[in-house]
């Protein structure tokens, strides 16, 4: 079996043998696999596409990029001098100082396939996220491409709080890389509450977690590895110091917006988040795939989120694409893609990025704004949830308390879980945002807790429920409200974990409460 590898510079095409692009551990069972798929360079950029199949029996935890929306690769030539390396791994040396915060890890489920893609200006400029080998040399040429990718096996976020929980009952002290930086594993984490704390960044817990940079105290880490060989890709070491402008959209009269796959995958990639929908609106984003942008404020709120975006990284994974084309009157203006509702493709093939979500897409994208509200009150209470599970492990000091497992007394609930945080005056605004409906614009806290469900109640049990504003409140069904949402319905937060969205009283009363 063979390969087709694009190399269109050299208006041919090459095939390499199937074993000069494979992982190094395609010789194993039960294994992830990475394959490439296309290699395409021209004279002015170099395109990669590849498929990460997941069929070892278990979940992955993928490396996704560096912070909370990053996406980014390094990319350098090699110390051999040939090989130009593309990595996305964690679990490396960081040597020319500054401040990588955390890895953002991406689960896939066993038997999961997913397509992604990297694409480069050419001549290459080396990007460094952790190591530089800079040389300030002239232009030279790769031979030989290899790429990285770094994951981990099982459950990671409960692998990290096993680990912690270990550690803090037996601290063992690891080689210290200055007297600056802690002596312990769990110490890197700011144990079970730094590690909590730093994932309530994030809007699907389920689906990602984020990983402080430990220099390597954490270990685990495995890699995805392809090569391919028999190339000619010109790089430089030299700066680049073009400075492109993201996209003007303001001469437009006219925006049209394709979604693909669909608006229901662009917006509510991951299957918890579907959860949420009833089987009409999720048939009606699936269908949906256009819209017509005429009205010239909505209009205007896209070119703003659009020219506030910053130069990007490299790597552009294309799960989801928003493709936008721009009119003056009859006449395209303008035509380019949005990634997974973070990054832009300009002409000449330079990357920007939103440090945020694109609010103006939600807003102007019919049905999916009140929906989007939906989804972030249901991480609301999923970051709750987390919080109970904290509450029951850890003392005021942060240490492991040996005592029985307990939810906090129902008549001082938010105080006692906001506890945890040690939460001062001008913290107490960041850490209270998760006790507010998002649908609702007024009140301290939005969500009240059933008295009756303790930690061993059934799993299916109501834990915490959508209600009036209010703080502390704690009750059954009878607090229960329909209207912080439209169309009406309210989140309930079952003792395991699950989040549901109710929109009957008939459905109310099926729950169970006691």
């Amino acid at each position: 079996m063979y390969r087709t590898i694009i190399l269109a510079v050299a208006l041919s095409v090459v095939i390499l043998p199937e074993t000069q692009a494979q992982t190094k551990a395609d010789d194993k069972a039960n294994t992830p696999k990475i394959t490439i798929t296309k290699l395409e360079v021209n004279d002015k950029n170099l395109k990669l596409d590849y498929e990460i199949r997941n069929n070892s029996g278990q979940d992955i935890w993928i490396l996704l990029g560096f912070g909370i929306t990053d996406a980014s690769v390094d990319v350098f030539m090699d110390k051999d001098e040939r090989t130009l390396l593309m990595r996305r791994r964690f679990d490396v040396p960081f040597s020319i100082g500054g401040d990588i915060a955390s890895g953002r890890y991406v689960v896939m489920r066993n038997g999961e396939t997913q397509i992604e893609s990297i694409s480069l200006v050419l001549p290459v400029h080396p990007k460094y996220e952790f190591a530089s080998n800079q040389k300030i040399q002239g232009l030279e040429y790769a031979t030989r491409l290899a790429f990285e990718i770094g994951y981990y096996m099982g459950d990671l976020p409960e692998m990290v709080r096993r680990i912690i929980e270990e550690d803090e009952k037996n601290p063992r002290k690891i080689p210290p890389t200055d007297g600056y930086y802690p002596d312990t594993v769990s110490g890197w984490f700011g144990g079970l509450v730094g590690f909590n704390k730093l994932n309530e960044l994030l809007r699907s817990r389920d689906n990602e977690v984020l990983i402080p940079y430990t220099e390597r105290a954490f270990t685990g880490e495995r890699i995805l590895h392809v090569t391919v060989d028999n190339l000619h890709i010109p790089y430089t070491e030299k700066e680049d110091r073009s400075e492109p402008l993201p996209p003007d959209l303001t001469p437009s009269t006219r925006v049209e917006i394709m979604y693909k796959p669909s608006m229901l995958e662009y917006f509510f990639p991951y299957a918890e988040e579907k959860m949420l929908l009833s089987p009409s609106e999720k048939k009606l984003l699936h269908t949906g795939k256009t819209i017509v942008v005429e009205d010239p404020s909505d209009i205007k709120a896209l070119a703003s989120d659009v020219k506030n975006m910053k130069r990007a990284a490299v790597n552009v994974c294309q799960k989801t694409v928003a493709n936008v084309t721009c009119y003056k009157n009859d006449d395209i203006i303008l035509s380019f893609p949005i990634y997974n509702n973070y990054y832009v493709v300009a002409k000449g093939n330079y990357k920007f990025r939103n440090p945020n979500e694109f609010r103006s897409l939600s807003l102007i994208t019919p049905y999916i704004y009140q929906i989007d509200l939906r989804v972030k009150c249901a991480a609301n209470l999923k970051h709750l949830w987390n919080r109970f599970r904290l509450y029951r492990k850890v003392t005021k000091s942060g240490f492991l308390r040996r005592r029985k497992n307990l939810y906090p007394v129902p008549k001082k609930w938010c105080d006692s879980i906001l506890g945890i945080y040690r939460v001062t005056k001008k913290s107490d605004q960041y850490f209270s945002k998760q006790y507010k409906c998002p649908g609702s614009d007024h009140g301290k806290c939005h969500y009240a807790m059933n008295p009756n469900c303790k930690v061993d109640s059934p799993s299916d049990m109501v834990l915490l429920f959508e209600t009036k504003a209010g703080w502390n409140q704690h009750g059954g069904s009878e607090l229960f409200t329909f209207d912080n949402h439209e169309p009406k319905g309210g989140c309930v937060l079952l003792n395991d974990g699950t989040v549901k969205f109710i929109r009957t009283k008939e459905e109310i009363q099926q729950l169970r409460w006691k």
